[in-house]
């Protein structure tokens, strides 16, 4: 339904303010997204936009956030705004001239906005989709810091300029108002002369506390423009930082190299590559506990943060089963969840013969996907999200392989992938005698799919399952940036950003 209570106004609030929430906060703040479907100067087809500030224009003119160049001549320079409205977003008619389409209509003033909707500017003109974000990625905080910081720049920065012309405005009307001041004063002793002496000296104290008025409202003025003036300086000082800030994220992502990765680089980063041994599960049901011993292996690999890094089926694997047939894991999962407990014990062995034992209650594990089914009367859980299938445990140990979370969410397409680990067991012929499988993979696409790297021409197999992927920078140096999940028919592989373990 349309809503024409408002009358649209680009505001200071509106866009840095709401960018600075997004910024510094953005937990709980939403946003919306933008997907561009022709290309143009500034944006390419199935480019997808985050916006997200309160408000933002769309058309030609400098200052859109949602820029297009000059070939779009039926695009007015400011042709279209969407605003917050509440927990809604709504698409205000700006252009005199050229129409607005939402869904192939033509809009009069504004309109609420759906997920889903296409918004078109003019006959003719670009096209693009509506798209609310749903579940863990519905909210600013989602999107990784430096990103924030780019969309910042780029969102809220020009309508802060635009507010320093109006605080210029404001001292532009102080200084009118000295003139007017003036101008009262010689008009007030034209206006003497007429008078008796009674009336002078009315019109005198009249006029001595209209005076005296006015000063106080001046000096209340000055004093306000003045912290404004330390408000706006104290921005531009954070806006700077910010600037700094982005380039110093900026030149610290490594560039990706198309060689080939030196077997000196795979040989520095083997120690950390470690062979997991699924040792056992304990189920405990009404105080009652059975033993299942060596359930199976995969991979895992130590940061140099501390931290040792697997895949979460690796850890639980209950809660990943094959199949409606792997009674097992079907088994372990109903009495995990149903007042028993599952304790999966595994150890981890290096090929310099350092080993680590966990146990899944130490892990660290992201389950806000996990979704709760009933099972023959009994409550079973599974992830729905396969980007969190991981898991970590503390180490005290800091010397590990390097790693780099937003290299890992901007991989360009064809990139060459090293993966180390142990597929089918293979690289661990006993404690003593450990030495990781080399395997590769290309990027199929740049950026992610469903937050996952997607990759082809994949070789890793079963025992790869949480071994570390990395990508070779143009020093020749290998980079962690995810873990190995799963395949997905021949050669078609998931890989979790390094970016999701947190």
């Amino acid at each position: 339904m349309a809503n024409e209570t408002q009358t649209y106004k680009k505001t200071l609030s509106g866009s840095v303010g709401a960018g600075m929430n997004s910024l510094f906060g953005g937990g709980g703040k939403t946003y919306f997204v933008l997907e561009h479907k022709v290309s143009s100067k500034y944006h390419k087809a199935g480019e997808a936009q985050e916006i997200i500030v309160d408000q933002v224009e769309l058309g030609r003119d400098a200052k859109c956030a949602v820029q297009f160049d000059e070939s779009f001549k039926t695009v007015s320079r400011r042709h279209a705004a969407i605003v917050r409205d509440g927990d809604n977003w709504k698409l205000i008619q700006l252009s005199q001239t050229n129409t607005t389409f939402l869904n192939g209509h033509p809009i009069k003033s504004e309109w609420y906005l759906q997920n889903g909707d296409e918004i078109q500017l003019s006959v003719n003109g670009p096209k693009l989709g509506f798209i609310i974000p749903s579940g863990n990625k519905s909210t600013v905080g989602s999107i990784g810091l430096s990103r924030r910081l780019s969309l910042f720049r780029q969102q809220a920065l020009k309508p802060y300029k635009t507010a320093m012309w109006s605080m210029a405005a404001v001292i532009a009307l102080l200084i009118a108002g000295g003139v007017t001041w003036g101008v009262m004063d010689y008009k007030t002793d034209l206006e003497y002369r007429q008078l008796t002496e009674q009336q002078i000296a009315e019109a005198n104290e009249q006029h001595q506390q209209n005076m005296e008025q006015a000063r106080q409202e001046r000096e209340a003025l000055e004093q306000k423009l003045k912290e404004n003036e330390k408000k706006l300086k104290n921005l531009t000082k954070q806006l700077e930082g910010i600037r700094n800030q982005e380039d110093r994220v900026a030149a610290a992502e490594p560039r990706v190299s198309s060689s080939s990765t030196s077997n000196k680089s795979i040989k520095s980063c083997e120690p950390y590559t470690y062979f997991v041994i699924i040792r056992k599960i304990v189920l405990t049901w009404e105080g009652q506990s059975k033993s299942f011993e060596n359930i199976g292996t995969g991979s895992g690999f130590l940061l140099n943060d501390g931290r040792f890094v697997t895949a979460r089926h690796c850890v639980e694997p209950w809660m990943f089963p094959s199949s409606s047939e792997d009674e097992f894991s079907l088994a372990c999962n109903a009495i995990a969840h149903n007042g028993g407990s599952a304790i999966c014990y595994i150890e981890a062995y290096s090929p310099n013969g350092k080993k680590y034992e966990f146990n899944s209650k130490q892990a660290i594990i992201n389950r806000s996907s996990d979704k709760s089914f009933i099972e023959g009367g009994a409550t079973i859980k599974l992830p729905q999200d396969n980007s969190l299938d991981w898991a970590y445990f503390r180490t005290s140990n800091n010397n590990g392989l390097q790693y780099h979370n937003q290299l890992s969410q901007t991989l360009p397409v064809q990139a060459k992938l090293t993966i180390l680990g142990y597929p089918m067991g293979l690289g661990a012929n006993s404690p003593t005698d450990i030495h990781p499988i080399y395997s590769e993979a290309v990027v199929a696409r740049e950026g992610l799919e469903h937050n996952l790297i997607l990759t082809t021409a994949t070789s890793f197999e079963h025992g790869n399952s949480g071994g570390p992927v990395f990508a070779t920078s143009t020093d020749g140096d290998l980079i962690v940036v995810g873990l190995v999940s799963a395949g997905a028919g021949r050669s078609t592989g998931f890989v979790v950003p390094i970016a999701n373990v947190k």
